[in-house]
C-alpha cells in the first residue's frame, strides 16, 4: 500500500468510528480514540517505511 493508501485508510477508519462514537459512553469515546490516533500513527509509519523503500529502489535503479 503506498504512503497516500494508508493515510486515506487511517482517515476512512477515523471518519467511521467518530460517526458510531455518538451511541457511545464518554469513557468509551476516550479509549477509541487513543486507538484510533495509535492505528493513525502506525500507518502514517508505514507509509513513511514505504516512501523510504521507494526512493531507495528509484536511487538505486537510477545508478
Amino acid at each position: 500500500m503506498n504512503s497516500k493508501g494508508c493515510v486515506a485508510a487511517a482517515l476512512a477508519l477515523t471518519a467511521s468510528l467518530w460517526l458510531t462514537g455518538c451511541q457511545q459512553e464518554p469513557e468509551d469515546k476516550l479509549e477509541d480514540a487513543k486507538q484510533e490516533m495509535s492505528d493513525a500513527v502506525d500507518s502514517v509509519g508505514d507509509a513513511a517505511e514505504s516512501t523510504g523503500e521507494a526512493i531507495e529502489q528509484k536511487a538505486q535503479e537510477a545508478q
